[in-house]
């Protein structure tokens, strides 16, 4: 999205401006209703306008703001934004722990050949194609997988893999050295 340059005529408030405040769109319907006016809207979505900014009348919007009735609503929106946060908190928490439990089921068994010292590509390279089918598997059970937890599980995998490599190879870099490269390196 481009930013645009539009502003507010003196008096009124964006939809925007009332979110900042606090308001839900709930809120705005119940105690404001009707937008009073609008704007052009300053941004565009790749080539397509925006549609025009809903403007509301300030004097309108300090009335609504000092209405008991508003209040005890506005506390109560927040609540439930609070306890919606929570819950997305918790729900990425126990997602977090299906993969790292989920990556600690893989404990790769390495059987040393003889490499000269730095292969780390040729050491991994065996244990590669393993990799990818544990993590098709991991990803089967886990269920609707993001492209971000996919990944998540092939770093995760690829640690453990490189952590039973440096335990078979001495010279191979442990995880958490900055000088390692992942999923590749020097043959």
């Amino acid at each position: 999205m481009n930013r645009g340059t539009a502003l507010n005529p003196p008096g009124f408030l964006a939809t925007q401006d009332l979110k900042d405040r606090g308001w839900t769109p709930a809120l705005i319907r119940r105690f404001l209703g009707e937008h009073d006016s609008t704007r052009p809207n300053g941004l565009k979505m790749g080539r397509r306008r925006l549609p025009p900014v809903k403007l509301y009348r300030e004097e309108r919007v300090h009335e609504a703001e000092s209405d008991d009735t508003f209040l005890a609503a506005q506390a109560k929106a927040a609540d439930a934004r609070e306890r919606a946060e929570q819950t997305r908190a918790a729900r990425l928490a126990r997602r977090q722990a299906q993969l790292q439990d989920a990556v600690d089921s893989f404990t790769p068994i390495i059987d040393p050949v003889p490499l000269r010292k730095g292969a780390t590509r040729k050491a991994r390279e065996p244990y590669l194609r393993l990799l990818e089918q544990v993590q098709e598997r991991l990803e089967r059970e886990l269920e609707n997988v993001t492209e971000k937890e996919s990944e998540q599980l092939r770093e995760g995998l690829l640690e453990r893999l490189d952590a039973a490599l440096s335990q078979v190879y001495a010279w191979f870099p442990a995880p958490g050295r900055h000088d390692r490269e992942k999923g590749s390196g020097k043959s």
